[in-house]
């Protein structure tokens, strides 16, 4: 009894006991070990390898400091530093956290990938104990230790949002968030709520890669901070500066990679740039005095495990894309990308590229696909060929009028399918995959249809809205399991189209369209194809219907998906022979004499 007792009053006095004056950075350095499963340089850690962290580690400590935004490029360490900062509360000064990830399976998988590797390598392995261990009380998502504890959620979770009071919380990735949690509002605020009875000791930590201007999470919470930038001196002349993207020059091929200083005009290489980075560099703060709402903005040039020559070669291969130029703004530059909302693309415009005349499929094509938009009382289907850099000639957008509870219109579109197109010499090809819309008002007569012709890779689709939802959110059985559905990111796969669509001649993505009588591209096509344009509504990005006719734009967005499904690289397919492209197309999987490639949905193996 007298043991409990002293046991009981040890707890006691150790809630009560002030936590150790210990730093983030100086706990992180004693204690954090890096091993391969979460990192790419192992050993013990240490914060000088980013010397662009250390401020933000001690502020973080300082008292006063309630919030830190992290605007960054990605693998500048910022996961890091929410791992050692949660870590070191959990140690010296426990308490309950919480860490956001955009959605729950996210969650899952950074506790799973990222905290629990580290618990391991640390001395906190005795203390929070692994949810595979007996009578541990822990799962993946809720980490119990003495004093607190560590919740795990994603952003798309309203009820776990909302539940008890948290001393410090970890929002990460923020732009990736939905805009609302549910019906509860911003999933920002609801996390940040929770700390309210913690308010005079709360840290919120906010980090995350900027996406697109007027509707960055990450970019507002930076604007409201203290706003640091990182300054280096130039060799030469000593003048402070930032690491600017317009001031890096290299030669054609990407070689001989330097960065100009503005002030003397001397270029000097990265090597010679970063020599002493870890005492020289320094934070200038636009607002000092914010001193409880600091926030810090990199990019990627500072990196110190990416060199510039990878980033100029990223840049090279961008080659008039616009999603990849986006995402180098955002994930490289750590800047927002500005939408150029120009309004509609000129119809009349687009269709003096009819000019051109085909008969057969161009020399230049090496695969064809097809998009199906169902409507009440008709089938549109547009046939594309592509060829290198995603260039593509349409072949011809045929429409099928009939009624569609019958099964004559089902049957003439199997045949318009299963139709053989053929080069001018003879050669010929199918159609590799096709994509269908299964909305409207038809969508088990289109189960029907995909059902028992999935192995010729016709596919099934849904589109999901909102932002930054990738093209492919892979397949699922649909209710009475008949077909695999697949559910496509629809923001994302417009602005390819579009930008395609914008490109011009010879610059990848570049559209052609068959100008031969009776090919389906006439006026009336083009005004469908290019019914909808992007705008900015209530702080979002969408796209939005001006004439109530769209499905050539919704025959070609669906045209494109099955590169994103099968990962079909026409880099790879230039390799094939005639003979070899026909079989693809035929059966999906292609076996020559010296070496097997097989197109499915793990992607393409040359």
């Amino acid at each position: 009894m007298y043991e409990r007792t002293r046991e009981l009053i040890r707890e006691c006095l150790r809630i009560l006991r002030q936590p150790p004056l210990v730093s983030i950075m100086e706990w992180a350095n004693q204690y954090r070990v890096l091993d391969t499963t979460s990192a790419k340089e192992v050993g013990k850690f240490n914060v000088e390898r980013t010397p662009y962290m250390i401020e933000i580690y001690e502020k973080i400590t300082k008292g006063e400091t309630k919030q830190v935004t992290l605007m960054m490029a990605a693998q500048l360490a910022k996961s890091e530093l929410i791992i050692n900062t949660i870590l070191r509360y959990a140690h010296l000064d426990p308490c309950p956290m919480l860490i956001v990830q955009p959605t729950d399976e996210m969650a899952r998988s950074f506790s799973k990938e990222r905290i629990q590797p580290a618990i391991n390598n640390s001395i906190l392995h005795t203390i929070i104990k692994e949810p595979s261990k007996k009578d541990s009380g822990n799962t993946v998502t809720h980490k119990m230790f003495p004093g607190g504890y560590i919740a795990f959620v994603g952003a798309n979770s309203p009820s776990k949002l909302a539940a008890r009071p948290i001393r410090n919380i970890f929002l990460d990735e923020v732009d990736r968030y939905p805009k609302s949690s549910g019906n509860e509002g911003s999933p920002i605020s609801l996390a940040k709520k929770r700390t309210s009875t913690f308010d005079d000791i709360t840290k919120h930590i906010i980090t995350g890669t900027p996406t697109v201007k007027g509707s960055s999470e990450i970019e507002d919470e930076y604007n409201n901070s203290s706003q640091a930038e990182w300054y280096i001196p130039c060799p030469n002349c000593k003048k402070e500066q930032t690491f600017k993207w317009g001031n890096i020059k290299f030669e054609p091929d990407g070689s001989n990679v330097r960065m100009v200083c503005p002030h003397c005009g001397k270029a000097f290489t990265e090597k010679e740039w970063k020599k002493g980075n870890e005492k020289t560099g320094r934070w200038i703060h636009k607002y000092p005095e914010r001193t409880k709402n600091l926030g810090y903005h990199l990019n990627g040039l500072a990196s110190p495990f990416r060199n510039w020559e990878s980033i100029v070669q990223e840049w090279l291969e961008i080659k008039g894309d616009v999603e990849k130029l986006k995402a180098f703004i955002n994930t490289v530059l750590a800047e927002t990308f500005e939408q150029e909302y120009t309004g509609r693309l000129d119809p009349k415009k687009l269709v003096k590229r009819t000019r051109e005349k085909y008969s057969y499929i161009p020399d230049k094509a090496l695969i064809l696909t097809a998009g199906v938009d169902i409507q009440d009382k008709w089938i549109a289907i547009d046939i594309n060929a592509w060829g290198l850099g995603y260039e593509s000639w349409g072949m011809e957008y045929i429409i099928l009028h009939g009624d569609l509870n019958q099964q004559e219109i089902w049957d003439r579109l199997d045949k318009v399918l299963d139709k053989e197109y053929f080069y001018q010499n003879g050669d010929k090809l199918k159609i590799y995959s096709a994509c269908i819309d299964t909305g409207g008002h038809h969508t088990q007569k289109v189960y029907d249809f995909v059902s028992p012709r999935q192995y010729r890779r016709i596919i099934g689709i849904k589109g999901l809205g909102g932002e930054n939802v990738p093209i492919n959110n892979g397949f699922r059985k649909t209710k009475n399991k008949e077909i695999d559905l697949l559910s496509i990111g629809s923001n994302a796969l417009k602005d390819i189209v579009s930008g395609r669509l914008d490109a011009r001649i010879n610059e990848e993505g570049y559209c052609h369209f068959n100008g031969e009588y009776g090919k389906g591209y006439d006026l009336e096509y083009f005004k469908s194809l290019t019914a909808e344009i992007k705008v900015q509504e209530n702080r979002k990005v969408v796209w939005k219907k001006i004439q109530t006719r769209n499905e050539g734009f919704d025959c070609k967005c669906y045209a494109t998906v099955p590169f994103y499904v099968f990962r079909i690289e026409p880099e790879n397919l230039v390799k094939l022979s005639r003979a070899e492209l026909l079989e693809l197309s035929i059966n999906g999987v292609l076996t020559p004499k010296k070496t097997e490639i097989t197109i499915d949905r793990k992607g393409v193996e040359v």
